[in-house]
């Protein structure tokens, strides 16, 4: 829940200002800042009212098409900001670089800055697990005399903590190709550290050395390397229980390739090096889109098995639904479970195995930043009913009960708090901005009644009423106009600065925010917006509504068509 508030205070963007994409010609910006200037220039208004408006915009308009027709000026603006073109020192470089070496230049300087960083941070991360058994639930003392007829004593299950394990790691980068991790990890039973070089190769591939000392002595090394662009490879081995005097050395090579866009292949041949029984072979594929995951797994040797895992991916509920099915020779398993990302540093996940050897076991899992608690509860020796029928809905109830009575009011009051401080910062900035919002439309009636009668004429783009805000007041509101229609506090109506960006019956609108387009202000900032616009085509009227960031062409043909427009007489 940081917040960085250097973040909060508004900044101009001069590519919004003239209503430009970032990759736009010269030739485009010059021809938006003409365009813009036919609306605000002084010289064309005779109220002196509307030429001290006029003289305002019109310099931020002039500001905007300075820094964008110089290349100079543009690099340093699109690599660092307002802020860049405030910096002592950028003169001398517009005079000794070209735009390419500004660019480059600042990406040096930010891997400098990053390679300073690096030696100056270290990554710690912590893992605490708890291995809970609440098998008495499910399953009572078999020895307890339940036919006694004395009733006057109450059986309360025993829920027992039956092990602990802690472990931390410290990542200590030394350069941009050298890492040094060091970590511990400390249980009811033993203990062990450990620590492991990795170093980037030159040649598309990596080197890592791991020494670990607990319960015997652990000595192992891994190579990656891309051997073409499509082909990589992993060989590792290791040495293990050195202490017991016998040596036992492990050994695995892996192959993999891209079998697709979104699709990779492995196969891994791996197990003791001094005997062939406990070698297995295996191969996997897996396919990951932004909405799924998927892999399968198939292995050969002495406990043959194939596994299968599946995962939907909900990216606008922040949320991950998987499901692991194992069968095999040996032992056989069913895992479903889900994962919720709670805020920006806090996720929760529940997962529920069934397996024929271990049991039910719920395992519940809590990550806070770089620090993750894990408490694997065993609800059953075996598998039964009742255990994984608590296991699947305590946790979905808990969740809800627990986001509605805690985490939703917490995450409610932070975000309040946030769009406070940001509106408190910038109040004065607000009041600029809605001023000259207000003023820029008042000089674009003109030249709005002259593009609603050239495009009536020509049966073209007219914008019938537009409004943009708060999403959540106008979906509530509803898509729909009507004549009645009343904007609330937090939605403004841009219908006349829409209009103005008409031309040939197109608008044209780009990704970026809307709020600094010529004619809007920000109505409700720190808070998601949308803009929903009616209008006619061709004697057709259709509504469309997109988010803040998001571009737009219209007319579109898979606008929503609301009715049949009376033609023009």
């Amino acid at each position: 829940m940081d917040s960085n508030s250097e973040n909060d205070f508004l900044e101009e963007d001069y590519y919004s200002v003239l209503n430009l994409p970032k990759s736009a010609t010269p030739e485009e910006i010059t021809y938006a800042y003409r365009r813009l200037s036919k609306i605000y220039h002084p010289d064309k208004h005779v109220e002196e009212n509307k030429k001290k408006q006029a003289e305002i915009l019109f310099n931020k308009t002039q500001k905007a098409y300075e820094v964008l027709k110089d290349p100079h000026q543009r690099a340093i603006y699109d690599c660092v900001g307002v802020k860049g073109l405030k910096t002592e020192g950028w003169e001398i470089v517009h005079r000794t670089k070209t735009p390419q070496e500004i660019r480059e230049e600042y990406e040096a300087l930010a891997r400098d800055r990053e390679e300073r960083m690096l030696r100056l941070r270290t990554n710690a991360r912590g893992v605490f697990t708890a291995k809970i058994d609440a098998t008495d639930i499910f399953e009572p003392n078999q020895y307890l005399d339940f036919d006694n007829d004395d009733d006057s004593y109450l059986y309360i299950p025993a829920i027992e903590v039956s092990s602990m394990t802690m472990s931390m790691s410290t990542e200590a980068p030394i350069t941009l190709r050298d890492t040094i991790v060091l970590s511990g990890n400390l249980s009811s039973r033993s203990g062990s550290v450990s620590s492991s070089y990795k170093r980037l190769l030159s040649t598309n591939g990596w080197v890592k050395y791991d020494v670990t000392a607990g319960n015997g002595l652990h000595v192992g090394a891994k190579i990656f390397k891309m051997i073409t662009k499509t082909i990589f490879g992993t060989v590792e081995g290791s040495l293990n229980d050195l202490s017991s005097g016998m040596l036992k050395p492990v050994g695995r090579v892996l192959l993999g390739t891209s079998l697709g866009a979104r699709t990779t292949g492995y196969i891994s041949l791996g197990g003791r090096l001094t005997s062939i029984k406990h070698t297995s072979l295996s191969t996997e594929v897996e396919h990951n889109t932004e909405r799924s995951y998927c892999m399968c797994k198939l292995e050969i040797g002495l406990a043959p098995a194939i596994s299968m895992l599946y995962t939907w991916k909900f990216i606008e509920q922040d949320l991950l639904l998987r499901i692991y099915a194992r069968a095999g020779v040996l032992n056989s398993k069913l895992e479903y479970g889900v994962e919720k990302k709670v805020s920006k540093l806090n996720t929760f996940a529940a997962t529920v195995q069934i397996d024929v050897i271990n049991g039910v076991t719920l395992k519940i899992k809590f990550v806070r930043a770089s620090q993750t608690y894990i408490f694997p509860i065993l609800l059953s020796h075996d598998v039964i009913t009742p255990p994984i029928f608590y296991a699947t809905f305590v946790p979905i109830v808990s969740w809800f009960v627990a986001k509605n009575v805690i985490l939703d009011p917490i995450m409610k009051d932070y975000k309040n708090r946030e769009i406070n401080k940001q509106r408190e910062i910038n109040k004065k900035r607000m009041a600029e901005l809605r001023q000259e919002a207000l003023s820029a439309i008042n000089l674009m009636m003109a030249t709005m009644e002259r593009i609603v009668r050239e495009e009536t004429e020509k049966r073209g783009l007219i914008i019938v009423f537009a409004k943009y805000g708060n999403a959540e007041l106008i979906n509530q509101s509803g898509d729909s106009f009507d004549n009645n229609d009343t904007l609330q506090p937090n939605i403004i109506d841009v219908t006349v600065p829409l209009q103005c960006l008409v031309k040939d019956s197109q608008l044209i609108l780009h990704s970026t925010t809307k709020c600094q387009l010529p004619g809007f202000y920000d109505p409700c900032i720190g808070e998601d917006k949308v803009l929903i616009i009616e209008y006619t085509h061709r004697d057709q009227t259709y509504e469309v509504k997109i988010n803040d960031n998001e571009a737009l062409r219209i007319p579109r043909p898979h606008s929503v068509l609301v009715r049949t427009a009376t033609p023009p007489s």
